[in-house]
């Protein structure tokens, strides 16, 4: 039996767009919006389920700015209080010290993920211009799809494997707007 939860090893499913996507990301801003309150400076619908066309993990990407770590951990935990489904990916495991990452659960399956930045940080300006420069661009979208649906094929079972196999496609878009 693994040391994991069924959601943290789950396979990587690459789903057409949906229509559904920006509403359902609507209702899970709101629900973090009550929690985080006045502490979120900033709170957006990124990744790939927010570039329209574009398929995608049928998983809905939040980014939240906040001041700083010691309030990014409060907070994380209020949510985590505040409803069951939220879990907190420990720092050590996420393995990206310039965010805290969460993934909401429903059914034993990620329904969403949850990126808390510090003000201040590049990824967040990155992340925009990223999902702004693939929406500006339906040659960009059919590529990046076709190569998420290629990573997803080869990296199935491991879903680092699979973000790191988009790092290079994502800086070169970065390279060409920045």
């Amino acid at each position: 039996m693994s040391q994991y939860p069924k959601w943290a090893i789950e396979e990587v499913v690459i789903a057409p767009y949906c229509e559904q996507w920006p509403l359902v990301a609507h209702e899970v801003i709101t629900e973090i919006s009550n929690v985080f309150d006045s502490d979120a400076l900033a709170i957006e619908h990124i990744g790939s389920t927010s570039i329209p066309g574009l398929a995608a993990k049928p998983i809905i990407d939040i980014m939240v700015m906040m001041k700083d770590f010691d309030t990014i951990d409060q907070n994380a935990l209020r949510l985590t209080q505040a409803h069951s489904s939220w879990n907190l990916v420990p720092a050590e495991l996420d393995e990206r010290p310039w965010r805290r990452f969460m993934v909401k659960v429903v059914g034993d399956h990620r329904f969403a993920h949850l990126h808390l930045l510090p003000e201040g940080q590049p990824r967040w300006d990155e992340h925009l211009k990223f999902r702004e420069a693939l929406c500006d661009d339906p040659e960009l979208i059919a590529q990046y799809a076709d190569l998420k649906r290629k990573l997803a094929e080869v990296h199935q079972s491991d879903r680092e494997a699979y973000t790191d196999g988009k790092a290079q496609f994502i800086q070169s878009v970065l390279e060409m707007v920045i």
